[in-house]
């Protein structure tokens, strides 16, 4: 016959130990002894009652307080009259005046028996943890220095330096608690062989289950606990009020060399709402710190205030419009513009608002495609060009050499990519660095069909900008805890009449910048007019032509970093990316030289 599983949560570490002991000695029980009193207790059945258990046993207000919590069933592990009446007689050896005290199942045996034997004892009654210090406080002023107690009564006890006396439970009592939970489980025995036969049927899926109750309690788990599996846990705990809230979502990370998919449903029992979450795992295209394929969910997706430079003026309202009525579509779309207007953001919008916002969003940087890592991408089963029902934002496809784009021309038109999912494209415009531009543009215009948008340089919104300003200022006064009203109008008429190379993402580095430096309520004509000297002031120019190929292999990087970290405006991610090296290589160059 199967073993029953008992989790048994002691008051003390010697009732577990006693547990323990009398549990060894029978063969139809696995338990578990844990030690904790009350809220520590109920943390540890919390913690433990998914972890397949048929029963818990505990004692007094422990089990009170995990009855409460948890959804097994909760035998109590008696005090008899003969374990109190045992302690009484052991007290009576002591010259000073003692008292009993408790919870309810400790005081009210202590009572009948006090009454029968016609025993003059003062009786106190806990009804919380916290009141148990007040009560003996009270009795210590009325002259008590021994008190026979509970755990909680022999804590209290100690911080007022009182003496106490545990009233255990013997060997009669756990004996007939563990029985009690045996026959309570076999007469539940069709119950509990359908819980085995479900539960089998999970664990040997390809697949991880978890289920939480409607208050958010893990209530069942397939994992075994492991490092890999806590990390997956916190990657869990990220989406879980999310998950309790809105059923059929589905989010994906990669960690380390696996990708982890979950997806969520609600399942009702009892007129209450269970949460089940799946877990299944894929081996990743490549490593975690790539920059070639990126994941992001709904919820740590950029900010909207992006629509803030979208929807700033009359003039560009329509672009803002654009946005918001595309990204009701399931067709693909195409965004063009310079560098740094924003086309990543607009993604990320287009995909927040999007009809599969409940699924992935997967950007692919062909910036970071070589022909090796594209194949992968094109023929791996674990490709997210595979997916279904997801956002796929390929960016800057015109960076792919004429081999590659041919393959991702064949692939859209072989697989129906576009109709399994929404697919998002960028092109950069006016650079000479992608000559596959206007032939990528081409097929996607007139053979894929997309939805062109096409987001305009800062230079020809120019009177955009002051709106622009506003906006992003008070963002930056709230995080940056200034209280800057504006730009004086000299000033303002420096920022209107710049050309802004880099566009939107030069603008707010630029802002910044100025919000940092200045100390009065207005931004101020010389400050302007210095940062956007700087702006403007050659960088190293090309690497090629400003290098010493006089010095080491090391200098000559670091100086590459140094012109590439100047042109992206300090943004260390940014120059990783161009060049192709991880943030923590980055790192480590720079701090070598002191950066």
């Amino acid at each position: 016959m199967q073993k029953i599983k008992i989790l048994a949560v002691a008051p003390y570490e010697g009732m577990a130990d006693t547990i323990a002991i009398l549990a060894s000695q029978r063969d139809d029980i696995e338990l578990t002894a844990q030690t904790g009193d009350l809220n520590t207790g109920k943390k540890i059945a919390m913690e433990l009652a998914h972890k397949n258990y048929d029963v818990i046993i505990s004692r007094g207000g422990t089990a009170e307080l995990i009855r409460s919590t948890v959804d097994l069933p909760v035998v109590d592990i008696s005090i008899s009259g003969y374990d109190i009446l045992r302690t009484i007689k052991l007290a009576q050896n002591y010259s000073g005046k003692f008292v009993i005290a408790g919870f309810s199942g400790i005081t009210s045996y202590a009572r009948v028996l006090c009454d029968l034997l016609q025993y003059d004892i003062d009786i106190i009654t806990f009804s919380s943890e916290e009141n148990a210090v007040a009560a003996l406080r009270t009795a210590k002023k009325k002259g008590c220095t021994l008190v026979l107690c509970d755990m909680t009564g022999s804590n209290a006890a100690k911080k007022l330096n009182l003496n106490s006396i545990l009233i255990t439970s013997g060997t009669e009592s756990i004996n007939d608690a563990i029985d009690e939970a045996v026959k309570l489980v076999r007469s539940s025995q069709h119950v509990y062989k359908q819980k085995d036969l479900f539960q089998a049927l999970l664990t040997n899926e390809d697949r991880e289950f978890l289920i939480y109750d409607p208050a958010g309690s893990l209530w069942f788990s397939s994992l075994v606990v492991d490092e890999m599996n806590v990390s997956l846990m916190h990657f869990v705990q990220t989406y879980l009020s999310a998950f309790l809230k809105v059923p059929n979502q589905c989010v994906e990370r990669q960690i380390r060399d696996k990708i982890y998919t979950l997806k969520n449903r609600h399942l009702y029992y009892a007129e209450q709402k269970y949460t089940a979450v799946t877990i299944q795992q894929k081996e990743a295209l490549y490593p975690e710190e790539d920059f070639g394929i990126t994941i992001y969910n709904k919820s740590n997706q950029l900010p909207n205030d992006f629509l803030d430079f979208y929807s700033s003026s009359n003039n560009m309202g329509n672009i803002s419009h654009m946005i918001e009525e595309y990204s009701k579509s399931r067709l693909p779309i195409l965004m063009i513009g310079e560098i740094g207007t924003g086309k990543d953001k607009v993604a990320s919008l287009l995909y927040e608002n999007g009809p599969f916002d409940s699924s992935p969003f997967y950007k692919i940087d062909c910036e970071f495609m070589n022909e090796r890592k594209w194949n992968t991408l094109i023929s791996s089963d674990n490709s997210p060009l595979n997916s279904l029902h997801s956002t796929i934002y390929i960016k800057n496809p015109g960076a792919l050499s004429k081999n590659q784009a041919e393959k991702l021309f064949l692939y859209l038109e072989q697989t129906n990519l576009a109709k399994r999912n929404r697919l998002l494209f960028s092109l950069v415009l006016n650079s000479d660095q992608y000559p596959e531009t206007t032939t990528v543009r081409d097929y996607l215009e007139n053979h894929l069909s997309c939805l062109t948008l096409k987001l305009p340089p800062l230079r020809e919104r120019a009177d955009d900008i002051p709106s622009i300003t506003a906006l992003h200022l008070h963002k930056l006064n709230v995080s940056l805890g200034k209280q800057i009203i504006g730009f004086e109008t000299e000033a303002m008429e420096l920022m209107t009449n710049f050309s802004w190379p880099h566009n939107l993402d030069q603008l707010q580095h630029v802002l910044k910048e100025l919000i940092v430096i200045t100390q009065t309520p207005y931004i101020v004509y010389q400050d302007v007019k210095h940062m956007l000297e700087q702006e403007t002031t050659p960088s190293y120019g090309l690497p090629s032509a400003n290098l010493d190929l006089h010095q080491t292999l090391d200098e000559i990087n670091y100086q590459i970093i140094q012109t590439v970290l100047k042109e992206e405006h300090g943004n260390k991610e940014k120059t990783s990316r161009r060049l192709g090296i991880s943030r923590s290589t980055l790192w480590r160059i720079l701090k070598n030289y002191g950066k």
